[in-house]
């Protein structure tokens, strides 16, 4: 009886002893699932801001595609500078235009680069779809002269200005009507503000901005 007492207590025992070791693993065990179930959460909410800052960062680099090609890559500022300092004191510009060009890739292309010039005063061309991307620009100046000369002056100025290349000019003669001023009084008093014919040179000078370089394909 003494032995099988003692094998109960012993085994009586070791069972609580068991249930004490397994209930403490069974709170670790608990005490560890908490915690993941925390970061579980954690990093779901890291996810659905991931996902959200992916979806902005492609609308933002949506736009930044977007800016790139209607990106000008010029200072307007600059170039309205440079033509400022190359017009002279006898040049009146009565135009300038800016129009963007898709860079030529074939002879086809360069052939139709829209170097030809229409006659000054002539009606304006029909608008075009505006280029966009790898673009060159052609600048257009439309004005009047007092005569060739000056008007040879300019377009040898903008060929040595780092600003233009390509330069094509187109000039006639023409004659206008302006306000005669009187030399003395009684001029002025029987002219009484009449008009004049003065002769002038009408130009349109074709030029690109010299901001991109043509390298032969091999």
């Amino acid at each position: 009886m003494r032995r099988q007492y003692a094998v109960l207590i012993a085994f009586f025992l070791a069972m609580v002893t068991y249930n004490t070791i397994a209930a403490r693993r069974v709170a670790r065990v608990n005490a560890e699932l908490t915690r993941l179930e925390d970061r579980r959460y954690w990093a779901e909410g890291i996810l659905r801001e991931y996902d959200a800052v992916s979806k902005q960062l492609g609308v933002h680099q949506a736009d930044a595609v977007a800016l790139q090609r209607v990106d000008a890559r010029i200072d307007v500022a600059a170039v309205l500078a440079e033509i400022s300092h190359v017009i002279g004191d006898q040049v009146v510009l009565s135009r300038v235009e800016f129009l963007s060009e898709l860079l030529p890739t074939g002879p086809k292309d360069t052939d139709r680069g829209g170097s030809a010039v229409r006659i000054a005063g002539a009606s304006r061309p029909s608008t075009k779809s505006v280029s966009l991307g790898n673009v060159r620009f052609r600048v257009a100046l439309v004005g009047v002269a007092t005569n060739p000369a000056e008007v040879g002056a300019l377009v040898c100025r903008l060929d040595d200005s780092p600003y233009f290349q390509q330069v094509h000019p187109l000039f006639r003669e023409n004659t206008i009507q302006v306000a005669a001023t009187a030399e003395s009084p009684s001029e002025k008093d029987s002219q009484r503000r009449g008009t004049r014919a003065v002769s002038v040179t009408e130009f349109e000078i074709v030029c690109y901005l010299a901001n991109y370089e043509e390298r032969p394909k091999r």
